[in-house]
């Protein structure tokens, strides 16, 4: 870039099946850009039949739309690839290219814009974000750091824990490790940029200065030399790796480390249950009262703690509609547990003929639940309450459809267990079966 150059010109290629969050980190995640300087273009890639409201929403902030249905591998990355070189070529004003991305994929055009003397802006969700492109960014910038930021729940959680230096050590050097099992569950390697990253996304309060380190380096060789973790080739090319035989100190931290957070979201998940779902003040005093001890675990303020389950995908931190209240918390189901409850429970709920759903599927209930405000007990509840599933078979008769698509079917049912009216459950389930080319409608 031209050092005469004050305001970059961009252009954003946004994979979205890949990186995407809630509607108000996407808002300001695009400010965020805009200020930074002029944008020529904005390129969001996805299968827009399955993400109608996103869409919308994109649309409304200045994002072309690419649509590329789902129905092979990697589509969207070959669309957003062609797109990129055809840009290269046609638009040579441009002096910074924003990828919203972390998929391995994009690692040599990503390469060749650097040898083309253009800055690479990366835009990711760090944990499954490859190495080799954290590495050619010019700028990197986590995706969650455009979260709103969350207010302490009560004075005392903004003091911090009074915590030596070297208990603080560590506890960091167990959350290094859960860093290396993490990446490395991804299939990346962890190399020490990479790590960083992800330990800093993770744990928010992270700062090595704090435990006496003058840089990250430094911090490695400590936990290295304590055996927490080793190291592998030469820099650049190092790679973080766990030892051969843990310390059963380290062992027993890194247990009490994951029953803290999965305490943390079972106890989201019985607000939610009983009616409401917990305020951040509510949430820590039941934690509080039922004897959990976040600084235990790593972290000196409660407001960090929250934030790092929410970056773990545990829960989700939902803004108030008012301003004043206190944010609330929410479960989040991830793949893995849906498709474990689906194992359990899909032949007595939706019958001995329907499969445990793919992973597409997966995603789109967690999401649903998620929106509607619902627990997996309350999704069984609904598509099994007698009440509710006869309203939904009067909706079926009336519209002379004998089923509609598991996820549909769970979305009528839930709508209906939550008491909107007819009109509104069929407008909401006709906008997910519109791609089918399938209505329903009310009984008359």
């Amino acid at each position: 870039m031209n050092s005469t150059d004050v305001t970059p010109h961009m252009t954003i290629f946004w994979d979205v099946e890949n990186v995407s969050d809630e509607s108000a980190t996407h808002r300001t995640m695009t400010e965020r850009i805009r200020q930074v300087g002029t944008i020529t273009r904005a390129y969001a890639f996805a299968d827009w039949d399955s993400r109608r409201h996103m869409a919308e929403e994109l649309y409304a902030l200045g994002y072309d739309l690419i649509h590329i249905p789902d129905t092979k591998d990697n589509a969207s990355d070959y669309k957003m690839a062609a797109y990129i070189l055809d840009h290269l070529m046609h638009y040579p004003e441009t002096t910074r290219y924003v990828l919203i991305t972390g998929d391995g994929d994009f690692k040599l055009l990503a390469g060749a814009l650097k040898d083309h003397g253009v800055e690479l802006w990366l835009i990711s969700n760090p944990i499954i974000t490859a190495a080799e492109l954290l590495e050619l960014a010019t700028v990197y910038t986590d995706i969650f750091s455009f979260r709103p930021a969350l207010d302490c729940v009560h004075p005392e959680d903004c003091e911090e824990s009074v915590q030596s230096i070297l208990q603080l050590r560590h506890l960091a050097a167990i959350q290094l490790q859960e860093v290396i099992r993490i990446i490395t569950k991804t299939g990346s390697k962890p190399g020490v940029g990479h790590a960083k990253h992800v330990m800093q996304s993770l744990n928010p309060d992270f700062d090595e200065s704090s435990m006496g380190f003058g840089h990250w380096n430094d911090f490695l060789d400590w936990a290295e030399a304590q055996n927490y973790i080793k190291r592998e080739g030469e820099m650049p090319g190092t790679i973080l790796m766990l030892p051969d035989r843990l310390s059963p100190e380290s062992v027993k931290i890194s247990q009490e480390v994951n029953q803290a957070f999965a305490f943390m979201a079972q106890v989201a998940e019985e607000g939610l249950n009983d009616g409401h779902p917990y305020t951040l003040m509510e949430l820590g005093t039941k934690l509080r009262e039922r004897g959990l001890e976040f600084e235990k675990v790593g972290y000196r303020r409660f407001s960090d703690f929250v934030l790092s389950a929410e970056k773990r995908g545990l829960i989700r931190i939902i803004a108030p509609e008012k301003e004043g209240d206190s944010p609330f918390v929410l479960p989040v189901y991830d793949v893995d547990h849906l498709h474990r409850w689906f194992e359990d429970n899909v032949e007595r709920i939706f019958g001995p003929s329907v499969n445990v759903p793919k992973t597409a599927f997966l995603k789109k209930i967690g999401t649903m639940l998620l929106e509607t405000q619902t627990t997996l007990a309350e999704l069984e509840n609904c598509l099994t309450t007698p009440r509710v599933k006869e309203s939904y078979n009067q909706i079926l008769e009336a519209s002379e459809i004998p089923f509609l698509p598991p996820f549909q079917q769970s979305l009528a049912h839930v709508l209906i267990g939550k008491g909107l009216k007819c009109g509104n459950v069929v407008e909401k389930v006709n906008e997910e079966l519109s791609p089918l080319g399938i209505k329903i409608q009310c009984p008359e």
